[in-house]
């Protein structure tokens, strides 16, 4: 069974209450307006419910009947499955949750002014009906627009990084941070095309990857990897493996990659000279499949040439274990990826909520802890949902300054 199909099921039981509560309330809204029969309306409501969990349901079955053929294409994303039970579960989702918060507020409001609720039941009712009609037709369109235009767009985040001591030769040193360009069906070179001009774009004097070249498999390796062979940096390109580089094939993702004269130094330290000063790069394996021990991390930071002016750091998850040890070792700037910006971000009521969250509280953008900027990038491709949403894909420019 699939990390994706066990994490879908785990999950399960809050997505079958999400949409228990949100077509309850959508069915007595619609009763209230309408006067039809209840009974009538809740077989209207739960018939297309049933049909959105239809995903989930064919993978379980395809796995304990070792459907071999049904699996690959649902989980590769061929283009009947992506019409008929992808792209309908997970937009039926997104409704769903986004939905939650705002009916549990509208039926709030109905606890916290009950004397006002007594005192006119019959109104209060009618417009909490046109309330929650007029929420699940907003949200239904919100929703997949949102998600066509986070899915197609491609920003660019700027940075500043104050460091401290800085000389002034290196004010102004400009780095480009990318992440998971995850190659695969959905992320083609069409996609990948306008992220890689983005980043040259810059005139970086070094461009950092964060990892995750592929989604999977390694059909999509040398594709990806000669896509990235078309950066250019004063000081060159720089990269990590990420997670699922690991799971494709690392030794094959790495070769691909230094093929196309992008460096990939496993647990190195790299000291670059950068006109009179020197700059450290540190790039650190960092995955599921391969932590890096203390010792490893010790090693490292012994190697490194303190006489530098600054310090980076490269990894592909931004775990709290190795944030902190980089603000207690001097790092500067620590670059990462993994989280996809969340890819799929909910914000009720402004609070960003994302899977990402259960991992990080450093999702996406740049933070400042001590004198260590961390820098998490949202990147490119895709991983679990085919799309993004609230988390659009960005290029990452990061501009070194002096600090007073």
């Amino acid at each position: 069974m699939s990390f994706f199909l066990r994490m879908i099921l785990l999950a399960m039981p809050a997505i079958l209450l999400i949409y228990i509560y949100v077509s309850g309330c959508l069915t007595a809204a619609v009763q209230q307006l309408t006067g039809r029969p209840h009974s009538k309306l809740r077989r209207g409501v739960w018939l297309p419910t049933g049909y959105l969990l239809l995903y989930p349901i064919l993978l379980l079955l395809a796995a304990i009947f070792n459907a071999t053929t049904v699996s690959n294409a649902l989980s590769g994303g061929q283009l009947w499955a992506k019409i008929l039970f992808i792209f309908p579960f997970w937009i039926g989702l997104i409704v769903a949750v986004e939905l939650l918060p705002l009916l549990l507020a509208v039926d709030l409001s109905r606890l916290l002014l009950r004397p006002l609720y007594k005192k006119h039941q019959a109104v209060w009712m009618k417009s909490q009906a046109w309330i929650t009609v007029a929420l699940g037709v907003l949200v239904g369109i919100y929703v997949p627009a949102r998600i066509l235009h986070d899915t197609y767009s491609l920003r660019l985040s700027q940075h500043e990084a104050p460091i401290p001591n800085l000389p002034r030769e290196l004010e102004g040193f400009r780095i480009v941070q990318l992440s998971d360009l995850q190659a695969d069906l959905y992320t083609g070179e069409q996609k990948m095309q306008p992220y890689i001009d983005l980043a040259n774009a810059q005139q970086p004097d070094i461009i950092v990857f964060a990892g995750d070249l592929v989604t999977r498999g390694t059909s999509h390796i040398a594709a990806g990897a000669k896509m990235m062979g078309q950066l250019r940096a004063r000081l060159g390109v720089y990269a990590c493996l990420g997670d699922h580089d690991y799971w494709a094939n690392p030794r094959t993702v790495a070769q691909q990659l230094q093929t196309n004269r992008v460096a990939t130094p496993e647990d190195s330290v790299l000291t670059l000279a950068a006109s009179p000063s020197k700059i450290t790069l540190t790039i650190l394996t960092n995955v599921y499949n391969r932590r890096p021990s203390l010792e490893i991390l010790r090693h490292l930071r012994q190697q490194r040439n303190d006489s530098a002016a600054v310090h980076l750091m490269l990894s592909h998850q931004p775990s709290d274990e190795l944030v902190q040890f980089a603000q207690q070792n001097g790092y500067h700037l620590l670059l990462a990826g993994h989280t996809h910006g969340g890819q799929v971000v909910f914000k009720p009521f402004g609070f960003p909520l994302s899977v990402s969250h259960t991992e990080t509280p450093y999702y996406s953008g740049f933070y400042q802890l001590g004198n260590l900027h961390l820098s998490v990038t949202n990147g490119l491709g895709l991983t679990f949902a085919p799309f993004r949403y609230q988390a659009p894909a960005e290029v990452t420019l990061i501009v070194l300054k002096r600090k007073s």
